[in-house]
């Protein structure tokens, strides 16, 4: 039998190391490193239709004919080719929808194609299940989480403890029938992914489409899944970037003092700390107890919390009876002085 040598035995123990899930880590460590952290993200995505909508008579003879089942391929292509003669870009990234003009459509393909498209890039995607019970809700009043509202959608993405959220819609805004006899659906999407840490909108993707095929519910249907997938695929980049560099550079988070009353015993020795482990970018007072402060951290939030308090150590009027923190309040970092 012939020996082992040792680059054989090497050779075996990387592969067993690949095998096992050695990958670029995406918290920065690079190659050969253990993928230890994965970006995660929930979804609060709906699908709506203008009341009312009939289909009308158009003479527009530049609309594209293509099928709504066409391949991703052709969806791209025709997605950036009409921009010049049929789409047009919004200010507004995610609208607010009210059931006096709108009704919901119980539509699971936006959320589909999202959680996709997420999971593709190796983002962890949490809360399946809500996401899939609010894009199907008959009504927003059967949904939980009010989707055009963004304080209530971060706070619902704090409880699930993801990194980030993404909430938004696609709507059908007419139907027009079109040369051959065809139905044209025209619908918006507007998707924006919020940072849960910082509550900063750090990525968004607006645009108008249009579907053409032999039912207003075949052209609606394709329009919704042309829209979706690329939205998906604009912003789960995007996002990606987003982490990355955070990880590459400091992410951003809020951290807030309270109960605040002398700035030489306890603003200013807090503040030392804080310096000590953070870049403080901004800060504000919006009360005279209260400081607030804007800063980048590398790390969790967890991690800059505990950062924060082991620099700020046993000094005089910080022991545990006299000083509380750190509290997760509202997505910031909260530390408050009980004396």
């Amino acid at each position: 039998m012939k020996k082992i040598t040792a680059l054989s035995v090497a050779l075996l123990a990387l592969f067993v190391m690949v095998s096992a899930g050695f990958a670029y880590d995406l918290t920065g460590g690079g190659y050969g490193q253990v993928q230890k952290a994965r970006p995660s993200i929930a979804f609060v995505l709906t699908t709506w239709e203008k009341k009312g909508i009939a289909v009308t008579t158009t003479v527009d003879q530049t609309v594209n004919s293509n099928s709504a089942s066409q391949d991703l391929s052709d969806e791209e292509s025709d997605l950036s080719a009409s921009k010049g003669s049929e789409e047009t870009q919004v200010e507004t990234m995610v609208g607010t929808f009210t059931e006096d003009i709108w009704k919901k459509i119980p539509d699971n393909q936006i959320v589909d194609k999202f959680q996709q498209q997420f999971v593709k890039q190796q983002f962890n995607v949490k809360a399946s299940d809500m996401a899939r019970k609010i894009a199907m809700a008959p009504s927003l009043a059967k949904t939980g989480v009010n989707p055009s509202d963004r304080a209530a959608v971060r706070k619902f993405a704090e409880k699930e403890n993801v990194n980030f959220i993404a909430r938004g819609e696609v709507a059908v805004l007419r139907y027009a029938r079109v040369k051959g006899g065809k139905i044209k659906a025209s619908l918006q999407i507007g998707v924006e992914v919020i940072d849960v840490n910082s509550g900063e909108v750090i990525a968004a993707f607006s645009n108008a489409v249009h579907t053409v095929a032999t039912s207003a519910e075949v052209a609606r249907n394709g329009g919704i899944n042309k829209a979706a997938v690329v939205a998906a695929r604009t912003l789960s980049e995007q996002v990606l970037d987003a982490w990355i560099n955070a990880a590459d550079n400091g992410a951003q988070f809020t951290v807030e003092l309270r109960n605040m009353k002398s700035a030489r015993s306890q603003k200013i020795p807090f503040e030392k700390a804080l310096k000590s482990v953070v870049t403080i970018n901004s800060q504000t007072q919006p009360k005279k107890d209260i400081v607030t402060y804007a800063v980048t951290f590398k790390g969790s939030k967890s991690d800059l919390g505990m950062a924060i308090l082991e620099a700020v150590g046993d000094k005089p009027g910080f022991d545990e009876k006299s000083f509380e923190g750190p509290n997760d309040i509202d997505g910031k970092v909260v530390f408050e002085f009980l004396k």
